[in-house]
């Protein structure tokens, strides 16, 4: 019985450690190459931004419940908001309606490579649970990240926190 409650409680610990990342600054600009369908884009040749990525699938609940949010923020103007899908294209066109609508401009919607794990660890996930998510200062450096589903709330207090209200 001990044995099982030791279990749990390590269980538990690590679930916790997998939903929130610590907030860390990377020491280099990060960057990636990545396709929007029609063209590759780089972080480095965007204009510089303070930016919220979002690491996602389709057929993840917690990726799909943040979508709406991260739209809004888009929308908003206040920072550039990319989504990677990390799934074939197809995969996304068959995503539901809402989602579809969420992915729209000013939102820059890209796709991941076939093996993310790498491009996770780069952007601070190297458990690679989805969903994933990094605000960027205009250097492309992280300043916050948050590993499981985000709101409203830690959106704001993050952007807070890297100076982007």
């Amino acid at each position: 019985m001990r044995r099982l409650a030791l279990i749990l409680s390590l269980l538990a610990q690590t679930s916790t450690a997998l939903a929130t990342d610590p907030p860390s600054v990377a020491k280099a600009a990060l960057d990636f190459e990545l396709s929007d369908g029609h063209r590759f884009v780089t972080l480095a040749s965007l204009p510089a931004q303070p930016t919220v990525i979002n690491f996602w699938r389709a057929d993840c609940p917690p990726c799909v419940r943040e979508m709406p949010e991260l739209a809004a923020l888009a929308r908003a103007g206040r920072v550039r908001v990319i989504t990677v899908a990390l799934q074939r294209p197809a995969e996304t066109a068959a995503a539901p309606a809402a989602i579809q609508a969420a992915l729209q401009p000013p939102l820059l919607s890209l796709h991941g490579p076939g093996e993310p794990r790498g491009l996770l660890a780069r952007f601070g996930n190297r458990a690679g649970a989805l969903p994933h998510t990094v605000i960027l200062d205009t250097d492309r450096r992280a300043c916050a990240q948050h590993t499981g589903e985000i709101n409203r709330r830690w959106l704001a207090e993050a952007l807070a926190a890297c100076g982007k209200t």
